[in-house]
This record gives structure tokens, sequence and C-alpha cells, in this order.
């Protein structure tokens, strides 16, 4: 899962104090922390915070021992401090924080802006606010709509939120429909800045080849869904619309990727394991393993239907040639005119349509580079933490109104003859 480095404690030494006091100390909270092995936050806070050091800021990047992970002094020029959070997973969020908060409490005179990631995080959001030191705070998505939780949860997540409104921090949405909500819901104010897309993997033939092997795929004969296996996710309702769709006589396959915690809804979903052509597999974060299944897939399936700009929903752009989205607002923002639509009740008549629908690789391509760039990203948590606004800036795209990937490139000036593009298949 990451590299291996060896366990040493965190210790402050005078000197540093010292020669802070000369320079932007930044801390990053509510999160797993570095490397970022784990998702979209750990990896914002790792682009985010190379930016700043290049900058001349410092960073302080605060991490939970509950995730397993090897305790080291830094990380690509970051200061790492460690809490222990709990054993129990549903409360090690609430307790991390309280944890982080009583940190950043001790040395608030020292920390120039205190950067948190999450609403859940309230109790260190409170504790920050009372240290008086300028805050910023990404809400993430809208958590209390998730199906998994229970009604308190739901109250919690709900709660926080309209609380993280009062305090007086600057409030980041990573989508323009998640600010719009903020403003309509609880008549506050916070600023766009979403996630970058990844960036370009080179993967070599032969390593492609061997992933294909060892997950039994054939290229361009397979759908996939990496995602945590939860119910606002939708693999359940995916691989039900896959058997419905009989696409397994055409020699196609449904891949899941993501399988960890044997919950009630994740079993059901194992059991059809090795049945119907459904195929599912361990959560994985091996990049050249995750670029090689989206770069072959037939149809990436993104079925998140909660929060705002998705991570997996950038990197499947980045690279698959086809996308069947939830149809929701979020989908609609970050997908513009590319990918498919389904909701519950047609998604087995979408997965069929996506079999003989258009490559449209270059044009997504072309809008994430434009819309989701993790330069802008950086510089705009930069300009927060500096007390400006984030001015987040989103470059021209090229053609995007052309969702046909021969049509789009034709436009752009890589190829002449459109229709002969169509006829080999989408390859120029």
């Amino acid at each position: 899962m990451g590299r291996v480095h060896s366990t040493k404690r965190v210790t402050l030494r005078k000197s540093d104090n010292k020669r802070r006091r000369n320079r932007k100390l930044v801390a990053f909270c509510g999160t797993r922390g570095l490397p970022a092995n784990y998702g979209g936050f750990e990896t914002a806070i790792d682009h985010i915070t190379r930016y700043m050091l290049q900058a001349g800021m410092e960073c302080d990047v605060f991490c939970r021992r509950s995730g397993g992970r090897d305790e080291i002094e830094e990380y690509n020029g970051c200061r790492l401090h460690y809490v222990n959070g709990s054993r129990y997973r549903k409360l090690d969020t609430f307790v991390s924080a309280i944890q982080t908060g009583l940190q950043i409490w001790r040395r608030r005179k020292e920390y120039s802006c205190v950067m948190w990631f999450n609403n859940a995080n309230l109790p260190g959001i409170l504790i920050t606010a009372l240290s008086r030191v300028p805050m910023v705070v990404n809400t993430d998505g809208l958590e209390w709509r998730r199906e998994k939780w229970s009604l308190p949860f739901k109250a919690y997540y709900y709660l926080s939120s309209w609380i993280v409104t009062l305090l007086g921090a600057r409030l980041v949405s990573d989508s323009h429909g998640i600010r719009d909500y903020y403003a309509n819901e609880f008549a506050a104010r916070s600023e766009f800045i979403p996630y970058g897309a990844p960036e370009e993997l080179r993967v070599p033939d032969a390593r492609q080849k061997e992933v294909l092997r060892s997950y039994g795929l054939e290229s361009g004969k397979y759908f996939l869904q990496i995602t945590r296996l939860e119910p606002d996710n939708l693999p359940l309702d995916v691989a039900h619309s896959f058997v419905e769709s009989k696409l397994e006589d055409e020699g196609y396959r449904c891949l899941f990727i993501g399988y960890k915690q044997p919950t009630s809804y994740a079993r059901k979903l194992k059991e059809l394991d090795g049945r119907h052509g459904i195929l599912v597999h361990e959560a994985c974060y091996d990049q050249e393993v995750l670029y090689t299944l989206r770069r072959h897939c037939l149809c990436y399936v993104h079925g998140n239907s909660v929060g705002g700009t998705n991570p997996a929903l950038l990197e499947a752009m980045s690279v698959c040639p086809r996308i069947a989205a939830i149809d929701i607002d979020f989908s609609q923002e970050v997908l513009g005119p590319f990918g498919l639509r389904f909701t519950r009740r047609n998604l087995a008549q979408v997965l069929r349509r996506a079999v003989t629908s258009a490559d449209q690789s270059s044009g997504m391509q072309a809008r994430i580079e434009a819309r989701y760039r993790w330069d802008e990203v950086s510089r705009s948590y930069g300009r927060l933490a500096d007390g400006m606004s984030a001015d987040y800036r989103v470059r021209k795209e090229l053609d995007t109104e052309f969702s046909d990937d021969a049509t789009f490139k034709a436009r752009r000036g890589e190829v002449e003859d459109v229709e002969e593009v169509r006829h080999s298949g989408g390859q120029a």
C-alpha cells in the first residue's frame, strides 16, 4: 500500500520554534495524513503542501495512528504529528478531531492558518475556533444523505455542517453544487476549489498485459467500478443491472474493485463473485494496476450519489474511453457534455448502450485538463492561507460541445477524416 519507513517519535525543538516564527506555518487536519494512501483529501494535501513549501511556507500535517501506518518524522518537507484516534471505526474521526484540536490549542501561537478537511471533525474545528487561529474548512459532501448512517449520525453530520458555518472560518466547497447548497440551506458563503485530476501515468505494455491476465480480463470487454462497497455508490445496483442486461452472453464482464470491510451490503455483492459475469476484488492502491484497469475497460460506471466533485470520477475521465454516471447534478457538473447518464431503473439499458457508444476519451481529458488542475487547486489554497480569496481559475476548453471523440479529434486537428476514425474504432 505504501512505502515502509522507520518509526520515529516527533519532538519539537526550540530551534524549530524560532525558525517558524519567521515563516508562515500552516496545519492540515482531519484526514488520515501523509503519505497519501487512502483517498481524495490525503492526495489534495500532498499537492497543496508541495506548493506551499515551494512558496516559502511551512506545513504540519496531522496523521492518525489508527491508519496502521509507520510513523515518520517528515514527509516531502512536511512535519508529521500523530494522534491515536479510536479502535472503533465509526468514532475514529470524532476522537481524532478532539486529539488534533488539543494539539492545535497547545501550539496555537505557532500557526498562521489551520486547515480542516470534513465537517465531521467538528470537535477539533470548535477548539481551533476558540484558539483564534485563522481557519479554513473544506466542508466535504452532504454526508448526512448517505444511507449507511443511522439517524443519530445523520443528525450529527447535518448539525456539524450548520455549526461550522457560524464560526467565521473560510469555507471551501469542492463543487458549485455544494457551494449552492450551503448558500441556500445555511445562508453561508463558501469558495469553490475542486480536486485536481490525476497526474499522467505511463505503464509499460507488458505490465498492462500482466495486470489484465491476473484479473482474467480481455481489453474492451468489461465494465468497471472502483469504489467503496456502500449503498450510496450503487455497486449492488450495478451488478444486478449487469445481470439483467445479459451482456455476459456476449462475453462481457463486470469488475468491482473495493471489497474491504465485510459489511452486510458488501457481502451481498461478494456472493455474486464468479457468477453471471460478476467479478468482485479487494480494494487496490497500486496505481499501475488501477490505471490499467481503467485504460482497458469498455466503460467505467460511476454510481457515487452523494458528494460534490468526486476524485474517482476525475480518475476515470483521465483515461477511460466511456463513462456511465448516475444522473445527478454533481455528475453533470463534472462531466459536462460527456458520458452516459443512468438512473436505477434504466441502468441495464444504459449498460447495453455503452457497448455501441463512441469513445470520448479525448474530450474528457481536455475537460479535466482545463477545469481540474492540481496546480490551480494548490494556488487557491495558498491564497486562502495568505488571507486572500481562493480565485480558482478555469482554462478555456477545446470544443467540449462535441461529445463524439472522433469529431473532437478532427476539430482539434489530430485527424482529418472523422468517418475514418469512427470506422476504425476511434483509434487515431
